[in-house]
């Protein structure tokens, strides 16, 4: 009979090992309930219209004011969002980001010796521009005892860290290396971590740091948003940007009037998050192979093939999110910036993109495609809701943050694709995602690393033992879904909703 463990019974069952817990949080908690009851959802309904109708006036002016600004004084969205997506004026957005840390936890089937380490990190600090307070190392060592789900279940509950920036810890055993990090969210997307990670480790085995921190005014490495192209000035132009001043004001007066005063803002804002679980799952080299094979020879492309099936694993889940915001991601760095440089580079360049499709849309294969498909001409051509998602994010900031309205509400999908480690590493595995303070429905993170799928659930919704169950559906139905479905005509799916 199948073991579901409560999140009390996973804490015990990992007391035993040496891995070292997390400070403590640097959160607040000032209210005494920990989610919207029924009489609090009641008078948030009851005032929704009331908000809504102070919320739209107020936004809608300072955002017009932003654009009048932004465009007569400082260059537009290209002027603001130059060298990264997420601008210095933005406070309120990045002060938000900057509770978030992403955390990441590298297991390398090798020992590594520790003042090896210590001095391999001070090089790629030095190589990268980082003061000792923004970067610092802290090594440890455990026995084999201590095993990754472990490792995993306590950093990503790491909410505070002497670095400003980030962070590393590095678990030395007597077989395996655990390199785990927490890197300041406001600073450096999800790739920019899993670089960070990866330069560190490069270091480590040839002796010689790479440069990765894009830095204003760095003669080696500098990104600028290309400004030369005249069809992006077009694209990123006032009148679009106007259009979305209005639009931004209407959503945001809509979805914070009617969650304004519930649980979820309180949380997004600083306070003490619920309990968020964490699961991680592994396909293996031979088996990812066979099933990236099968979808070739289908014709289906992966990142739809993972929506689906975490969206059919979660089908089966409770409590499940019947209607979920659906949150995509794009790091823009290698897309629209210049000088063209691999996506090996590290800063803040992403934008948001989504839908609000039902739990049944999102498993079903013919929705996915298109909406993957969208995503890609989108993003491609800088068109559409790309070119809008960036001015939002650019120039209006928090105002266009609707959808964080009510974060226990959002999907959050990520499929990173392909990357490497250094080849002397061996089979190297990665997952990651944000800490506990991010309270979301899923938020799934995907990354094939070595040609070995890692998988990395987290919910603030769905407990423990329910989170388990659906990262091992999740892996079987991606595998053996893949040898086992017929190729599907992908035209023949639900018309594809308007991404918000």
């Amino acid at each position: 009979m199948e073991q579901t463990w409560t999140r009390a019974d996973f804490d015990r069952k990992f007391e035993a090992g040496t891995c070292p817990g997390p400070p403590p949080s640097r959160k607040w908690n000032y209210l005494c309930c920990t989610k919207t009851g029924k009489i609090h959802n009641l008078v948030a309904l009851v005032l929704w219209p009331l908000l809504f109708l102070v919320l739209f006036p107020i936004v809608l002016t300072i955002n017009l004011a932003t654009w009048a600004v932004t465009y007569s004084c400082c260059g537009g969205a290209i002027g603001v969002a130059k060298r990264t997506t997420q601008p210095r004026q933005n406070f309120l957005m990045r002060w938000i980001l900057s509770l978030i840390a992403v955390f990441n936890v590298v297991e390398i089937p090798k020992p590594w010796d520790k003042a090896k380490a210590e001095e391999a990190f001070e090089k790629f600090r030095v190589r990268n521009g980082f003061s000792r307070g923004q970067a610092q190392i802290v090594t440890h060592s455990i026995d084999d005892s201590v095993r990754k789900p472990e490792v995993v279940h306590k950093y990503h509950r790491a909410d505070c860290y002497p670095a400003s920036l980030h962070h590393v810890w590095v678990l030395c055993g007597p077989n395996r290396t655990f390199v785990c990090s927490t890197s300041n969210f406001a600073e450096y997307d999800g790739t920019s971590c899993f670089n960070l990670v990866r330069g560190f480790v490069q270091t480590y085995y040839e002796g010689k740091a790479p440069l990765v921190r894009a830095v204003k005014g760095n003669p080696e490495l500098d990104l600028t948003l290309n400004a030369e192209d005249a069809n992006l000035r077009q694209k990123l132009g006032a009148c679009l940007a106007l259009k979305v001043a209005f639009k931004t004001s209407f959503l945001f007066a809509v979805r914070y009037g009617r969650m304004l005063l519930t649980r979820e803002i309180f949380d997004m804002l600083g306070c003490a998050s619920p309990t968020v679980c964490t699961v991680i799952e592994t396909i293996d080299l031979e088996t990812n192979s066979r099933m990236t094979a099968a979808l070739k020879k289908r014709g289906q492309k992966v990142f739809p093939w993972i929506m689906r099936c975490s969206a059919l694993a979660l089908q089966k889940s409770e409590p499940r999110v019947e209607r979920p915001i659906l949150l995509t991601q794009v790091s823009c760095q290698s897309r629209y910036y210049t000088p063209k440089v691999p996506r090996t580079v590290c800063g803040n360049w992403l934008i948001g993109l989504g839908a609000r499709p039902t739990l049944h849309e999102l498993s079903d294969d013919g929705w996915a495609t298109k909406y993957y498909r969208r995503l890609i001409q989108h993003i491609t051509s800088f068109s559409g809701e790309a070119a809008w998602n960036f001015i939002n994010q650019a120039v209006y900031g928090f105002l266009g943050t609707a959808f964080w309205a009510n974060p226990r509400a959002i999907y959050w999908f990520n499929n990173y694709g392909l990357r490497d480690m250094h080849p002397d590493a061996g089979a190297v595995t990665y997952h990651w995602g944000p800490n506990y303070t991010v309270a979301t429905y899923c938020l799934v993170n995907v990354v094939t690393v070595d040609g070995r799928t890692c998988i990395t659930l987290l919910s603030s919704v769905v407990p423990q033992g329910e989170l388990q169950k659906t990262a091992r559906r999740m892996k079987q139905l991606m595998v053996e879904g893949a040898a086992t479905e017929p190729a599907k005509d992908c035209g023949s799916g639900e018309k594809h909703k308007k991404i918000k």
